[in-house]
């Protein structure tokens, strides 16, 4: 294997074991008392619950054991290699949401513990968009230029781009049901310094891709900073506790079964985290047998975590559980009792992740939104490689022009995190 192929191996390993270890810490080490609210989970069956976690445990046992077949050839099969982990990142991160919802359902349903209260905002999709906003830049900054290909371009724009548009159509939201106008402000420039920052960043792409050089290159690099800093700062405010709802009370024994799944969880995650990072370590040093028998026992830690885990989730009727929470939900409105951050017509958001609202790999894009105070229909304009085309962008200065004449007030908004990892222990928390 030559070195671009180490270095590529190398940096995708520590990118998803990156964002396996921020999810873990967000779902899993934090103990939070929310339901996990992905576009997954929204739309799965109640009656195949439990029948998707054990799709996905197996899932992540065929993947691990792949992937320590293909690493006896890792010269040869090392594009293979890439893909399985990037492969393995994506069921693990599903596999955490999955069992921290069904978690939260099994907790909740004890006597005398209280359902969480939904929010203007949905704390995780924010800042599971801001990380992969954040790790693509790096990529981005991280990668050689020799080493930049087209399609490695293509793939981080368009994730970039998906990401901001779900980040900024939350908070778009958010800003429009809140009353207190300084906040209404305050997130209408938030989300106008995002879409201006990926702004230049797509335009730097777009002249790199068409003459690639050192000073187009650099370019890029200059301008993933503010995209990250700017990410980063919207979603420090949106997961502001006033706008995440309240968490779900529990009782010392619903606590412990909290523990006990989502530490079982985590063991089959840190098992699968060590096994990114073994990989990693054999892209630098292929002859040591200790990186191999590492391997071994990740696999085998990983089939152990996953029958501890059935064992505990076989206890209880999760399938009924999921089915009754969804009839309460039903039954009950929003809390928007605290007028000062909710109108009477609000409602908690949800973002759009269905397949139909990704942006194409062959064109991706950013996503600009106008506000309009009597309407929250949202116009929306998309062009390959831009945040707007010329033609829009005459237009929303003409229009901010009219209301300066008028004195009408500007709704115009652009639409288009990260956590650091950890590795505490659970019992540590």
């Amino acid at each position: 294997m030559n070195a671009s192929s180490s270095r590529t191996l190398a940096a995708i390993c520590e990118s998803c074991t990156t964002k396996i270890q921020s999810v873990a810490e967000l779902l899993l080490l934090s103990c939070c008392v929310r339901p996990v609210l992905t576009e997954t989970i929204r739309f799965l069956p109640s009656e195949k619950l439990h029948d998707s976690i054990t799709s996905t445990l197996r899932s992540i046992k065929d993947l691990s054991q792949t992937l320590v077949s293909n690493v006896h050839m890792i010269s040869a099969k090392w594009v293979e290699i890439c893909d399985s982990v990037e492969e393995l990142s994506s069921v693990l991160i599903k596999f955490m949401e999955i069992i921290c919802h069904a978690c939260y359902l099994i907790t909740v349903n004890f006597a005398k513990c209280t359902l969480a209260e939904t929010g203007l905002i949905d704390k995780y999709s924010v800042c599971y968009s801001g990380l992969e906003i954040k790790l693509s830049c790096f990529r981005l900054k991280r990668t050689r230029i020799d080493e930049l290909s087209p399609q490695i371009i293509i793939d981080l724009c368009s994730n970039i781009s998906k990401h901001i548009a779900v980040i900024t159509d939350i908070c778009r939201t958010a800003g429009q049901n809140v009353k207190d106008e300084g906040l209404q402000d305050q997130f209408k420039l938030s989300v106008k310094s995002v879409t201006c920052a990926a702004g230049c960043l797509i335009a730097s792409i777009k002249s790199y891709k068409s003459n690639p050089n050192i000073t187009q290159h650099s370019r890029v690099m200059v301008f993933c900073e503010p995209v990250i800093a700017s990410s980063q700062a919207l979603v420090s405010f949106a997961t502001e506790k006033d706008f995440n709802g309240c968490e779900g009370t529990l009782t010392v024994q619903s606590k412990d079964v909290q523990k006990r799944i989502l530490g079982s969880c985590m063991s089959v995650v840190s098992a699968s985290i060590q096994l990114c990072k073994t990989v990693r370590d054999l892209t630098y040093d292929m002859i040591t047998s200790h990186h191999r028998e590492r391997l071994k026992s990740c696999t085998e830690a990983i089939s152990h975590g996953a029958v501890k885990l059935m064992k505990i989730l076989d206890d209880y009727d999760i399938n009924k559980l999921l089915s009754d929470y969804r009839a309460k939900q039903d039954d009950l409105s929003p809390d928007l009792s605290n007028d000062r951050f909710c109108s009477k017509q609000s409602l908690p958001f949800l973002p759009d992740m269905s397949l139909s609202s990704l942006p194409m790999l062959s064109s991706p894009t950013l996503v600009s939104r106008s506000f309009d105070s009597t309407s929250t229909t949202s116009s929306v304009e998309t062009n390959s490689f831009s945040l707007y085309s010329e033609d829009e962008h005459s237009h929303s200065v003409n229009e901010r022009n009219h209301g300066d004449q008028s004195n009408t007030q500007d709704h115009h908004s652009d639409n288009s995190t990260s956590f650091s990892s950890s590795e505490n222990s659970l019992a540590s928390r």
